[in-house]
């Protein structure tokens, strides 16, 4: 009877390791390799590291590898095509060939009239659908410099800038809210302990959503400091962030991805609508957040030599 029952364990520890993890009520196979948010495939919006869920995928090695960070400055006004920014279909997992891509289908992000342009559509029910474009390669510590205009032109609307690693809940960002165009906000989490008390805000500017500046995190093992225009206004430095209670550092340290979405924050739970300034005016249409340029400059130096692009279909 034991050794039956032992058999009868082992064939099933072999049929759940072929079958792979559960995938919301999918279990991805070989064919269809990639979990996301209860969904498998075989693509770059499934596989690439940005999205993929390893734990629930077909093996924890089917997501595509973490390509890290390497130096470089993408130029939106360069032509389509040019390798600064793809829609996700369109990346086969190569960083060198693509930085940036939109990570939604449909996307809301193209190349336009010089720039990077992500845009919050008003959808039947009067909610927004916006866009996310994230970097394809990750950045542990490293400067960020961005030249945008924000899309928040009406309460509700919220444009970001941000560093964040989706499966740590390690994140640094600006964020742009529609009732406030003269300033940005600043704030930074770790494990996903989200504390809105430790946002501060720049000081004013000429209107963000109207003339273009330049937005700086410089992240470092010990320090993070958030720079508009040259000029710095607010440093976090680690040491100050010892929690006695949990015994560690509420500070971001992971390995994360350079992203720049806008999205509607007047439609959500009331402490997300207040903050953002309550329900879209959509009469205030279009809302495009314009990108020119992103350079990403690492702290930890040196060519990726270790990534291999996946071979892919």
């Amino acid at each position: 009877m034991k050794t039956t029952l032992l058999a009868v364990i082992s064939v099933l520890s072999l049929s759940s390791s072929v079958l792979g993890a559960k995938c919301g009520t999918q279990d991805c196979g070989a064919e269809t390799p990639c979990c996301v948010k209860g969904f498998c495939n075989r693509n770059a919006l499934y596989c690439a590291p940005f999205n993929c869920e390893p734990a629930n995928s077909f093996t924890p090695t089917s997501c595509w590898e973490t390509a890290h960070c390497v130096d470089h400055t993408a130029d939106f006004a360069q032509p389509p095509g040019s390798g600064s920014f793809a829609q996700v279909a369109d990346y086969k997992g190569d960083p060198n060939q693509i930085k940036y891509v939109s990570k939604f289908e449909p996307s809301n992000a193209k190349q336009a009239n010089n720039q990077l342009e992500l845009t919050l559509v008003k959808q039947p029910d009067s909610t927004g659908f916006g866009a996310v474009v994230t970097g394809t390669r990750a950045i542990q510590y490293g400067t960020v410099t961005a030249v945008l205009r924000s899309a928040s032109t009406s309460g509700g609307v919220v444009s970001s800038m941000i560093v964040r690693n989706d499966v740590r809940g390690d994140e640094i960002d600006f964020e742009f809210v529609g009732s406030e165009r003269q300033t940005v906000q600043s704030n930074y989490y770790s494990n996903n302990l989200l504390d809105y008390t430790k946002m501060i805000r720049s000081p004013a500017l000429p209107d963000t959503t109207q003339a273009y500046h330049t937005y700086e995190i410089v992240w470092t093992p010990d320090n993070i400091t958030w720079i508009v225009n040259g000029q710095a206004f607010r440093t976090v430095n680690r040491a100050d962030t010892w929690d006695p209670e949990t015994g560690v550092f509420k500070y971001p340290e992971s390995e994360s991805y350079v992203s720049f979405s806008v999205w509607d924050g007047g439609s959500g739970a009331k402490g997300t609508s207040d903050w953002a300034g309550g329900p879209i005016n959509w009469a205030a249409e279009p809302f495009v957040m314009g990108i020119k340029s992103v350079t990403v400059s690492c702290f930890f130096k040196g060519n990726e030599t270790t990534y291999k692009p996946p071979t892919v279909v």
